[in-house]
């Protein structure tokens, strides 16, 4: 039986922040779901993966999600399973960055976008506060985690009204990166979890460039570089994926050793899937049950297209998917078409749309 890498439960549905590039609405009041415990516990009992990652909406927007937070990551800490949190870290103050980590949290992925404070107000549109105000609290959150001994991924999800910042952003994680302060920087790429995304895209051939700049900034710094869900394939794109320690590329694992689990305990096979194509329910099943069973799952593996030929970059779960399954399979219903191309010309349909 093969181990799950990552287990990521999205602990409840409810957020503080409209992020424009979110697949929810945050607003509906059906979106109060929380995952049950009895779940997380049953669920890492049976499975005991490396890594859980819990999120929601957001897990530390209040004291009720905080508490529960903790109580999710000692069930993590008594199975030997590490705990890692995505948060927007706004509600995240010393006290609570102490207790987190006492609580066994080893890393945070907080969404860190920009530097200018109206972009700020703009991508994540938090309810209270000018800019300038939650980007300070934002910074101070972020490094008190850091200064409790938890490793801090300031990750920026990529769009065109950022793009031309990840190299200030990278060097913003550099001069935070001081002594006894574990911080890297991460570009998360957009992934087509509803239509509109597409027009929040950059422009592919810009943000190839932008990479090249920020992929030798890593290699000649000492703060790693941690990019997710990149449509900057190797095979056109190889000289951003020359091996370096400093530049880690987060390859696709989807229906390998990772798997998503929503606040109402359905299965996804990403945290970008389709929310309507869910593989099972845990309050039906078990995650085995629902993961060995799923016949989206098995041709998602067995119905990849054929690699191209001379092709060095298929083998095992770090094999090519041309950019992302989910995304192939939301526009085509398969999973035999390469997304690369799908992708861009998506991309220049809805910059066509913009001009229009």
């Amino acid at each position: 039986m093969s181990r799950f890498r990552v287990i990521e439960f999205q602990l409840l549905q409810a957020c503080n922040a409209s992020c424009v590039y979110c697949a929810y609405d945050q607003n509906l009041p059906e979106f109060n779901k929380w995952l049950p415990l009895e779940i997380i516990e049953k669920t890492l009992a049976e499975e005991k993966p490396e890594w859980v990652w819990f999120e929601g909406g957001e897990v530390t927007m209040s004291e009720k999600s905080k508490e529960y937070l903790l109580e999710a990551m000692e069930i993590a800490t008594r199975y030997g399973v590490r705990s890692r949190i995505n948060t927007n870290c706004r509600n995240i103050d010393p006290e609570w960055s102490r207790r987190l980590a006492d609580g066994g949290l080893k890393f945070a992925c907080v969404s860190f976008d920009t530097l200018d404070p109206e972009c700020l107000e703009f991508l994540r549109g938090f309810p209270a506060g000018s800019g300038a105000e939650n980007l300070r609290r934002l910074q101070s959150n972020a490094l008190s985690l850091a200064d409790e001994g938890v490793t801090i991924d300031l990750e920026a999800t990529v769009t065109r009204h950022n793009l031309h910042e990840l190299e200030a952003l990278y060097d913003y994680a550099e001069s935070v990166a001081t002594a006894g302060r574990d911080i890297i920087m991460g570009a998360q790429c957009l992934v087509a979890t509803y239509e509109e995304v597409f027009g929040l895209y950059p422009d592919m051939y810009e943000m190839a460039q932008v990479f090249r700049r920020l992929v030798a900034r890593a290699r000649a710094s000492r703060v790693p570089l941690r990019i997710c869900c990149s449509p900057l394939v190797r095979c056109k794109y190889p000289e951003l994926y020359d091996p370096h320690p400093n530049v880690i590329w987060v390859e696709c694992t989807c229906g390998f050793d990772y798997v998503h689990i929503q606040a109402t305990g359905e299965v996804l096979l990403c945290g970008f899937w389709d929310h309507a194509e869910a593989i099972g329910n845990l309050h039906e099943a078990s995650l085995r049950e629902i993961w060995e069973g799923s016949l989206l799952r098995r041709a998602a593996l067995n119905e990849t297209p054929e690699p191209c030929e001379g092709c060095r970059h298929w083998d095992g779960p770090g094999r090519c998917h041309n950019t992302c399954f989910s995304v192939a399979y939301r526009k085509t219903g398969t999973f035999s078409s390469f997304a690369y191309d799908i992708t861009t010309g998506a991309i220049a349909e809805a910059v066509r749309g913009r001009r229009a």
